[in-house]
């Protein structure tokens, strides 16, 4: 089993200082808005993962105008304690520590799998592809440290090749420069898209289950990957034809002073019966398949590790009808792993047909006013 029993917060978002100890299933946190209940699970997310899921300037995370943060966190797992540690100091790097041992910022990604799903994740449908490509980069990195590892490598790689075509060099000395720069870009950006595949892959079996439960098997989704390079069954071949493409585009390339071919470029196309969401689906479909993606996920995290994900739920429960809100609890109660729910509403009535004990969780101002252990009915 795999849950967190413990967090302090110091001077994160709202909370000046507050400890709190969490219920190994299931953790309900009511609230009015804007009292604290999204940024406690954001610490919870950040404890794992060691980012936001809503920033990506760790600044913005210290409490007010504050210059610093610290999060202490007991990670139970297969009935070991992990003593998970994070300090932001402005102007420094950011320190974790894992059982008093130091590590570099993501070098546990894997270890503390959290899901979040939260109403912002809307975006995954609804916006633009880079939106996407972050999903997909991180839940490939989270779920493969090879993956990690070649993701910055191709980053570096693609920084240094658009660095080349803006210097504008003798065609002579450019193309003798560029062809390292080339090689190291299809290389490894043949791997990362032939990873992106298999995920994608994998996830639409996952979150498609989930999402025909919740539509009652009325609707179908699917995904499929987008590539600026022809996809193929063989590695070799494929490489060929991302290195033939590249020199196709030189000339392009050179008038835009950057890369225009690779997985930096690529996108997640995630359809419902056929059409895609982006233009097509309505706002409760794209939020039933963003769920859906998300739940795919805690599958894949399950499979991959024997061990269920901490799930997040932000506010979810005020997006969805009546029988969508029981479909989503009842996966939460079969999935046997710790959530936890914000709500601003209360949803004791509710929670309690699940027969199972439950911590209640009140927030006002950054404070926890009241801490109930309740069993269902």
């Amino acid at each position: 089993m795999f849950y967190l029993e413990r967090l302090t917060l110091e001077g994160f978002r709202n909370y000046r200082y507050q400890q709190v100890h969490f219920h190994p299933a299931l953790n309900v946190i009511t609230g009015n808005n804007a009292q604290g209940k999204t940024n406690l699970l954001e610490s919870i997310f950040f404890l794992s993962v060691n980012r936001s899921f809503r920033t990506r300037k760790d600044h913005e995370l210290a409490y007010f105008d504050g210059h610093c943060f610290n999060l202490k966190g007991n990670f139970i797992k297969e009935g070991f304690n992990h003593a998970v540690q994070v300090e932001y100091r402005s102007n420094k790097r950011l320190m974790m520590k894992v059982n008093n041992d130091h590590f570099n910022r993501y070098a546990q990604i894997q270890n503390y799998p959290v899901i979040v799903f939260s109403p912002d994740d809307l975006q995954m449908i609804s916006a633009g592809p880079s939106v996407r490509r972050r999903f997909l980069n991180l839940e490939a990195s989270r779920l493969d440290s090879l993956y990690l590892k070649e993701l910055k490598d191709y980053q570096r790689v693609l920084n240094q090749r658009n660095q080349v075509l803006k210097n504008y060099l003798p065609r002579a000395r450019l193309e003798d420069t560029l062809s390292p720069w080339d090689q190291s870009l299809v290389e490894l950006g043949v791997s990362l898209i032939r990873a992106r595949v298999a995920m994608i892959k994998a996830l639409e079996i996952e979150a498609g289950h989930f999402f025909s439960e919740m539509t009652e098997e009325k609707e179908k989704l699917s995904l499929e990957y987008a590539s600026t390079v022809p996809y193929c069954g063989d590695r070799e071949e494929m490489k060929e034809l991302f290195y033939r493409d590249l020199l196709n585009k030189r000339d392009q390339e050179l008038r835009r002073c950057s890369t225009l071919l690779g997985p930096h470029l690529d996108d997640l196309v995630v359809s419902i019966n056929g059409y895609n969401t982006r233009p097509y689906a309505s706002q409760g479909q794209k939020r039933t398949a963003a769920l859906a993606l998300k739940m795919g996920e805690v599958s894949l995290f399950h499979h991959k590790n024997d061990l269920c994900p901490i799930i997040l739920l932000d506010d979810v429960f005020s997006e969805f009808d009546l029988s969508r809100k029981q479909q989503l609890l009842d996966f939460l109660n079969k999935s046997g792993g710790q959530c936890f729910i914000t709500s601003a509403v209360d949803l004791q009535g509710m929670v309690e047909k699940l027969n199972r004990t439950y911590k209640h969780i009140v927030i006002n101002q950054g404070c926890i006013r009241d801490e109930t252990v309740r069993t269902g009915d």
